[in-house]
């Protein structure tokens, strides 16, 4: 829905959105968003109206204002859910301008808006902070604006149109991201828009000429028309995949939040006899209308499953492949089937023929016959491809947490994700990865899958490691102090009314002729037993045990330490194996400075008080004794989550944003028409037959609120873990990726070369060396050597691929892979005149009695040559690892042999 719509007299009236503006500091691997939206009521009376609008789920709202058509501001204040929205009610009835913001799901907020004038204009304002997710490579971090609310599967039909904008003749949607990162920048890709890209620190930071020039960089887009697709920004920036620890004081508070980023690099040798399941979304939704890729995303998900089904180990797994959609499809119904040539080449025609035509998305039926279908004396990894949702986000949620918790060590559950398209749930999304103890990745509309569901395979075929946990050397919360009974708040005070027996006994009589035993009796029901909300411990920290640590893929952590002086200088990642062999990493401190606004909560508190939401809305952390069950431990789940929001300033499950206009009284002189807000789902986000679609909602944004000129967000705190006295590496050269045209007509905006330094920095002589980092703390440290294997693998079956290849090369050499690694000879015309002549070799290969050896041996030349860089390479690595092991098979010869020849053939 595009912006405010209400009904007067039972006709559809929109509030037409003038103008969207978005400004977005990036600070390492972390952003904050400024939003505002400027509406006009062109109606002839007042009007009570509402939208939905998306943020990410991991994001936290912590600021909501409204701003009136003088200037004036109406501040938002946060509150338990219901008291909100009795504060909104009472307003509405006075009269009063006010505003109601509150979350619909994890991922979807709703804000209504009463009593706007006629002819009024108002801005709503709203500012949220967010972790960022992965790029394409380790050393990437992904940032995006949504701009699509996606239907729900269950949605009710919508009785809202689609607001036009209103005409102005300006720009309609603009945004300026500002980026910070701890160290130097090696490119910027904005693959989603046009856009203008200056290289260098803000002038207005303090000390600008003194800051290190390739930490820095804007990215500005500026349009006549609204945002109809997510607006995606990736950095590459040299070690931003290196452990560190940034921690951030709270200005007015001794507390101090903590903010752990690392991309693990280590070598287990990898989990073996596992179960592969895919479950993949065949709703209408990833038809065509969907994508910009010919086929829709169906298209690509039939690309990324060719792929991934040849990178399967080829020794002791069994597999298996369920569609869905209104109802599910099982390959194999009686439960997965051993990994051979046969097994590949039925499920490579299955997903050959799939298409996006099996209506909504119940997702929670699919996954139930996964689980029951499953091998519980096997490891399984189930992996989720889906580009919608379900508004029984916690049914499919306790699902999935319930099989997960009862799988045993030896043979675990976990459940991977990857989220397909703008309208793609994040609430659904990064929810299934949480609670499955697995990792989620993200692909917009056009993009790529192969890069990514490569990572999520890889992942899975990494043992889990156990008791996950960070270690600050003092107590955390399962250690903290036990609380006087006076550190208890109760929440709920107990009724008042006493029921202690009198000191006398007294007789009863037996036949006592004013009581009618037939009579309804009039005790009153107990009251409930109070809330008891303990203290918050001193080291409050989410997640609280790290069930998402797997080598190469991005690990958040946060936590809130108080009082701040408990703060080590290092904090250690530790774990331990099945096995019992002990892991350990130690993570240095690095302060940070924010020039946050007053009225908002610092970045880092706000987000490690989200995710300590979730810890409590998912059941992760218990607050109760074990005892303790039913609606008391509801209610005080509650009453923490309250508590949180309260103190951080965070809408959540039951806290609201309210913002009322106690000054201005003539709106109650204006008559008012007969409205009906738009209420639930109704909400302008209709239910279409072929699976859940999204509504554009030309989102979102707002600048910064003045005051004080912006800070540089880093400073050194403390020397970094001893790894050996190794210099970082030199910055790579800055690149700027061309985007794609931009869809619908929307303005094109060319690279701009911004200053002379730019110019230099792009194409030009390297710039003089900038001052030193203020995280060269961190940067000192030595990368970890990166993990490397090669699954053993059997005798090459000489079947021929299936037909039907795409044009893509690699999804071609996929298909002329074997299920144990061989390329067959077909792979060498695949190559084209980039395949290297098989003379270099020696004339024992060359005389090998299967010509496959040759043959495979070529393509791993042309991979390493020729397919080197980025995502691709991550796209390729589980079936050149594959194919390695199985020349090595054939020729009796290690890995050290095998890499030698294919160097011969390069």
């Amino acid at each position: 829905m595009h912006g405010l719509t209400c009904l007067v007299e039972s006709l559809t009236h929109a509030i037409p959105l003038v103008r969207v503006t978005v400004q977005a500091t990036l600070l390492d691997v972390s952003a904050k968003v400024h939003v505002q939206q400027e509406y006009k009521n062109d109606g002839p009376a007042r009007s009570d109206c509402q939208y939905r609008f998306p943020v990410p789920a991991r994001a936290a709202v912590c600021a909501f204002a409204l701003r009136k058509e003088d200037g004036s501001k109406v501040v938002g204040v946060v509150k338990e859910k219901e008291e909100a929205r009795i504060s909104y009610d009472d307003a509405v009835k006075d009269g009063k301008l006010a505003s109601l913001m509150e979350q619909d799901s994890p991922d979807t907020f709703r804000t209504s808006i009463g009593n706007l004038l006629p002819s009024e204009r108002v801005i709503v304002e709203l500012t949220y902070v967010t972790e960022l997710t992965e790029g394409e490579t380790g050393d990437s971090v992904r940032f995006h604006v949504p701009a699509n609310v996606g239907c729900r599967y269950g949605d009710e039909p919508s009785t809202g149109k689609v607001a036009p904008p209103a005409s102005t003749g300006d720009t309609f949607f603009s945004v300026d991201v500002k980026i910070e990162s701890a160290a130097p920048i090696s490119k910027v890709n904005c693959p989603s828009h046009a856009v203008s890209t200056e290289l260098g620190p803000d002038p207005s930071l303090p000390d600008a000429a003194n800051l290190p020039f390739a930490n820095y960089a804007r990215v500005t887009c500026r349009s006549n028309l609204a945002l109809s697709s997510d607006f995606v920004v990736e950095i590459t920036s040299t070690g931003l995949d290196r452990p560190r620890c940034v921690v951030e004081r709270h200005p007015t508070q001794d507390s101090a939040a903590i903010s752990l980023t690392v991309v693990p690099r280590f070598k287990l040798d990898e989990l073996t006899g596992q179960e592969y399941v895919f479950l993949v979304d065949r709703s209408g939704s990833m038809g065509d209308w969907g994508s910009t890729a010919a086929g829709g995303r169906i298209s690509l998900a039939r690309k990324a499953l060719v792929i991934l089904l040849r990178a399967l180990p080829s020794r002791d797994t069994v597999f298996n492949i369920v569609s869905f959609g209104s109802s599910h499809e099982v390959l194999w119904s009686k439960g997965s089937r051993a990994y051979n040539q046969n097994t590949l080449d039925e499920a490579t025609r299955l997903v050959d023929s799939m298409e996006a035509n099996m209506g909504a998305t119940e997702i929670r039926t699919a996954l139930d016959s996964v689980f029951k279908l499953r091998d519980s004396k096997r490891p399984t990894s189930v992996f989720v491809l889906t580009d919608g949702d379900a508004w029984d986000l916690d049914g499919v949620l306790d699902s999935v947490k319930s099989v997960v918790s009862a799988a045993t060590p030896d043979a675990p559950l976990r459940v991977f994700s990857l989220g397909i398209g703008e309208s793609a749930s994040t609430a659904m999304v990064d929810s299934l990865a949480r609670v499955g103890r697995g990792i989620a990745q993200y692909v917009s509309d056009g993009e790529s899958f192969t890069g990514k569901t490569a990572r999520l395979l890889r992942a899975a075929r990494s043992p889990p490691i156990l008791n996950a946990r960070l270690d600050f050397g003092v107590a955390a919360e399962t250690e903290a102090r036990e609380p006087a009974s006076d550190d208890f708040e109760v929440v709920e005070a107990p009724n008042e009314e006493s029921n202690v027996l009198a000191d006398k006994v007294q007789s009863v009589n037996l036949f006592d002729e004013s009581v009618d035993p037939l009579e309804a009796s009039n005790d009153k029901v107990p009251p409930p037993k109070p809330v008891e909300l303990p203290p918050p411990a001193p080291v409050q920290l989410a997640p609280h045990t790290l069930h998402s640590l797997y080598p190469g893929s991005r690990l958040h952590a946060y936590g809130i330490v108080t009082p701040a002086s408990l703060l080590p200088d290092k904090v250690t990642l530790r774990g331990e194996l099945a096995t019992g062999e002990q892991l350990a990493l130690d993570v240095p401190l690095v302060e940070a400075r924010s020039g946050d606004s007053p009225t908002s909560p610092p970045l880092l508190h706000a987000i490690a008080a989200r995710r300590l939401i979730q810890e409590l809305e998912d059941g992760s952390h218990v607050l109760t004794p074990p005892d303790t069950e039913g609606d008391l431990a509801a209610r005080t789940v509650e009453a923490a989550v309250v508590r949180l929001g309260n103190q951080y300033s965070l809408a959540s499950t039951h806290t609201s944003f309210v913002a009322v206009d106690e000054e201005d009284a003539k709106r109650g002189k204006v008559p008012k028409a007969l409205v009906h807000i738009v209420e639930g789902s109704g909400g302008g986000m209709p239910r279409f037959g072929g699976g859940a679609r999204a509504m554009p909602l030309m989102a979102m944004a707002m600048p910064a609120p003045g005051g004080a000129p912006p800070k540089a967000l880093f400073r050194s705190r403390a020397a970094p873990a001893a790894f050996g006295a190794v210099p970082p590496p030199p910055a790579a050269p800055m690149a700027f990726a061309a985007p794609p045209p931009a869809p619908g007509g929307q303005a094109l905006f060319g690279v701009a070369t911004g200053s002379p330094a730019a110019v230099d920095a792009i194409g030009g002589p390297a710039a003089p060396a900038p001052a030193a980092s203020s995280l060269a703390a961190w940067q000192a440290s030595p990368p970890v050597s990166d993990p490397s294997s090669a699954p053993a693998a059997d005798s090459a079956a000489d079947s021929p691929p299936t037909a039907g290849a795409s044009p893509d090369t690699l999804e071609q050499l996929a298909r002329a892979q074997t299920f144990d690694g061989a390329f067959l000879p077909s792979a060498l015309a695949l190559l084209g005149p980039a395949a290297a002549p098989l003379d270099a070799l020696p004339p024992s290969v060359r005389g090998h009695k299967s010509e496959c050896v040759g043959v495979t041996l070529a393509v791993l030349a042309y991979m390493e040559s020729s397919m080197a860089g980025g995502e691709e390479r991550e796209a390729w690595e589980g079936m050149a690892e594959k194919a390695s092991g199985w020349v090595a098979l054939e020729l009796e010869v290690g890995q050290e042999e095998v890499q030698r020849l294919v160097e011969l053939l390069k």
